[in-house]
């Protein structure tokens, strides 16, 4: 709370941090994939959605586009309840304010209550706060959820992590929306 202010109520350390990085993924037919891994971890649903571009077209906290796109990700992976679905949950949070406000939109917490959901399985990785580049969160999200997945997580591994979702967010005020739902079986 004694950071620098950078536009009132956040402050400099309520964002993620300028940094440089790379991250990067093998996607493999089910035939092909033990060449690469004796651990791998499948693609059970993909969601997306966007949101009309201009900020003053659309409400800046309705989490259209996020809703929409956890929507097509649940079906594809045949989840009917979220908010106990999942043994790790990676948000894309560039800014402080925006992880309980995703965790509404995933549907992991009702409205009005998502600071209340944060819980050891959210974000164990440290999320985009602890210092992702900005361009590939979502990506570094859906890398450190399958590493959980495969019992590679180092020292903020979740035991016994079966389940897995995986958010990225782009564009202006939460514009542009990803949810991607892992699994090991």
């Amino acid at each position: 709370m004694s950071s620098p202010m950078l536009a009132d109520p956040i402050r400099t350390l309520h964002t993620y941090p300028v940094s440089d990085g790379a991250v990067g993924m093998i996607l493999a037919c089910e035939e092909r994939i033990h060449e690469f891994t004796k651990t791998p971890v499948w693609i059970k649903g993909v969601g997306n959605s966007i949101d009309r571009f201009f900020l003053g077209d659309r409400n800046l906290v309705s989490n259209e586009a996020l809703k929409k796109a956890a929507k097509r990700a649940y079906d594809r992976a045949n989840i009917h309840n979220p908010k106990n679905a999942f043994d790790v949950i990676e948000i894309s949070d560039p800014y402080a304010y925006q992880l309980p406000m995703w965790l509404e939109g995933l549907g992991i917490s009702e409205e009005g209550q998502g600071i209340q959901s944060i819980e050891n399985k959210v974000n164990p990785s440290g999320g985009m706060l602890a210092g992702n580049p900005l361009m590939i969160g979502g990506l570094v999200r859906a890398a450190e959820a399958a590493l959980q997945l495969q019992n590679k997580a180092g020292a903020h591994q979740v035991h016994g992590a079966r389940t897995a979702l995986a958010h990225g967010v782009m564009g202006p005020a939460g514009q542009f929306h990803s949810v991607l739902v892992l699994g090991l079986e």
